[in-house]
């Protein structure tokens, strides 16, 4: 996968499997070119912006955004939980530890705000399914004394070794998206560890090449995606989804920036005029005739117009033309709006469910209808539902989650039998709970 496990991306690589870092390894390679590279960089996509590309496509996404949120905030629950294993009579025995109890855990806590990287690493995972924490060591190598999560986005990783079939290192910089090349002043390098090593061949392998700081990559399983994971909903992103909801705005606005909006057409026959002022309307000077034109035409527009004579009547003259037809001498057509209300909705309301459905998130969790069914959000039922289903799928990410504390679990020596978890807020009845939810940790 990563370090020595390596698989090149967007075409062909050396692929190197070994299983550990002591000399009996065993290595299997496959010798192939690599061939999707920036110079010393693994691109992520095309032109290596690939991450770039789809934050400026999410981020006019209400339904893309709102969905990823809910995502993450069931995916962290309600935070981490310290709990001890024990067996008795072949049974385990989960019991809920507080961080305080354990001086060493809980200054690690204090001091890297785990808190923030958490929630952090997990919006990382949810957005990416990769994520890139760094581990910093004390200068004895004994001991992982910080942790810091690096952006996802901002991370690419090497291309790979051919001799040794690993990846040594991960760029960062924010301005991968300009062409920049990690000879640029703006590119940093850390350091890359197989996640696959135990905490034991991490600081052999750290002390041998004196490594204080590295990156261990923590990424959902992978199907047969090359350096960088294909979350499962980036397919909206590439199917053109996300182009069809988000330009459907736009068309609108310029409909209603630039059409003419006109309610009614008023025609007034010339003859009306003649007919109403007879001769004195051939004595009239020109400026007079279209003052009295324009006033009777505000007239009719304020009768129309005010909603007060809603329901009201125009009185206008009708007269017989030379052949005997009779003719109005006002005629009023109502103009129809070629964009009716709720144009383009029925295509927006699908490109966003289509969005949802690959993000995994009922749309009854942001307050949006089931697709296709009836209007309104879904009841107070549905929802709760939806959560539960959607918290227990999280079982599978937060075991990815939990990777950085059980490898300075590991390399720390802190206590084997705690074990982390997140505890998931469970949603229920009124008449079961009076505040609507109890607690429960998936351990």
């Amino acid at each position: 996968m990563y370090g020595d496990i390596a698989i090149a991306g967007g075409g062909q690589a050396l692929i190197s499997f070994k299983t550990s870092t002591s000399k009996d390894a065993t290595v299997t390679k496959l010798i192939i070119d690599t061939v999707d590279k920036v110079g010393e960089v693994a691109s992520w996509g095309q032109n290596n912006d690939y991450p770039q590309k789809l934050l400026a496509n999410l981020r006019l996404n209400g339904a893309g955004l709102s969905g990823l949120k809910v995502l993450a905030k069931t995916h962290y629950g309600s935070g981490f939980v310290l709990a001890k294993e024990t067996f008795e009579n072949n049974k385990r025995i989960i019991s809920q530890q507080s961080i305080k109890q354990y001086p060493d855990i809980n200054e690690f806590w204090v001091r890297n705000q785990m808190k923030r990287f958490w929630l952090e690493t997990i919006k990382d995972l949810e957005y990416w399914s990769l994520a890139f924490p760094e581990y910093i060591l004390s200068n004895d190598y004994k001991t992982v004394n910080r942790i810091k999560r690096q952006q996802t986005a901002n991370c690419r990783f090497s291309v790979m070794n051919e001799v040794t079939g690993g990846i040594e290192n991960v760029y960062l910089s924010q301005k991968w998206a300009q062409g920049i090349d990690v000879a640029s002043k703006y590119v940093s390098t850390i350091p890359l560890v197989d996640s696959y090593w135990s905490a034991d061949e991490v600081r052999e392998y750290c002390k041998a090449n004196k490594i204080h700081n590295f990156v261990r990559p923590m990424f959902y399983p992978l199907v047969d995606e090359s350096y960088y994971p294909r979350a499962e909903w980036h397919a909206v992103n590439d199917n053109g989804w996300f182009n069809i909801a988000n330009s459907i705005p736009k068309f609108k606005e310029a409909i209603f920036n630039n059409q003419i909006n006109i309610k009614y057409t008023i025609e007034v026959n010339e003859d009306y005029f003649s007919r109403k002022y007879k001769e004195d309307w051939e004595t009239f000077d020109a400026e007079k005739r279209d003052a009295i034109r324009k006033a009777f035409v505000d007239e009719v527009d304020t009768a129309l117009r005010d909603p007060a004579k809603a329901g009201g009547s125009i009185m206008s003259i009708a007269y017989k033309d030379d052949a005997g037809t009779p003719q109005p001498g006002l005629k009023i057509t109502s103009v129809d709006d070629k964009y009716k209300e709720g144009s383009y909705l029925p295509e927006a309301s699908a490109a966003n469910s289509e969005i949802l459905f690959a993000l995994g998130v009922d749309p009854s969790l942001i307050g949006a209808g089931i697709p296709g069914g009836k209007l309104g959000a879904g009841s107070g039922s549905d929802k709760r539902e939806s959560f539960l289903i959607l918290s227990a799928l999280c079982k599978t990410n937060r075991e990815t989650t939990l990777e950085p504390f059980e490898f300075i679990q590991q390399y720390n020596g802190w206590d084997a039998t705690l074990i982390g978890g997140f505890e998931d807020t469970i949603l229920t009845t009124l008449d079961k709970n009076p505040t609507g939810s109890q607690k429960a940790a998936q351990l």
